[in-house]
């Protein structure tokens, strides 16, 4: 009997890692649809909606297994004075079936993308601290952090950004600031890296 592509791709739809090594993702079976299912969990469509005098940052993280503490601070020391916004994690939305990242994203406990509203023309800080755990069934439980790191830009009237807490080789990480106000075609942003600041006090 001969089975469909989307049937094949069903039955081993086991996990994110199954599905990556089998070749059967969403967004191969039905580009369509990913493409929605990522604009709608990566903040994509906030970036197109700015109220009138403002600026709008959205942040976001990437990587499968991680999530990323995000804080915003308008101090006059870029260390002091965060108000925690809450943690963001990517799971796979747009590439993997909806009902996996749904999952997923249950067990992080965390948002796919956090949305601030900030005053044009006044610098904001932002902090980073990511997470990350690897392990299962059969595999050794291991878990560590990264950060903070901290950025510092000064958002322009009716502009919208992504601030985009990337991982790197050993696990490093770093911000990502982008200008996406068209999310299209999204423009690097000149940014203030600040060393030291220290994490939050638990």
């Amino acid at each position: 009997m001969k089975t469909s592509r989307g049937g094949r791709c069903a039955a081993l739809a086991l996990g994110v890692v199954v599905i990556a090594v089998a070749g059967c993702t969403y967004s191969q079976i039905n580009p369509e649809a990913a493409a929605a299912d990522a604009r709608a969990n990566t903040g994509y469509n906030e970036l197109k909606d700015i109220e009138p005098g403002t600026s709008k940052l959205v942040m976001r993280t990437s990587g499968t297994s991680a999530n990323a503490q995000f804080a915003v601070s308008t101090a006059e020391s870029p260390c002091q004075g965060f108000q925690h916004l809450g943690a963001a994690a990517y799971t796979g939305s747009g590439v993997v079936y909806p009902w996996i990242a749904s999952a997923l994203r249950a067990g992080t406990r965390a948002s796919p993308y956090l949305v601030h509203e900030a005053t044009s023309g006044q610098t904001i800080h932002v902090r980073g601290i990511g997470n990350w755990s690897t392990g299962g069934a059969n595999v050794a439980y291991r878990a560590g952090s990264c950060g903070p790191v901290t950025v510092s830009f000064t958002p322009a009237e009716s502009h919208a950004y992504t601030v985009e807490f990337v991982w790197g080789e050993k696990m490093s990480c770093r911000l990502a600031v982008m200008d996406a106000t068209n999310p299209d075609v999204p423009q690097p942003v000149e940014v203030r890296n600040v060393a030291g600041c220290p994490a939050p006090s638990r």
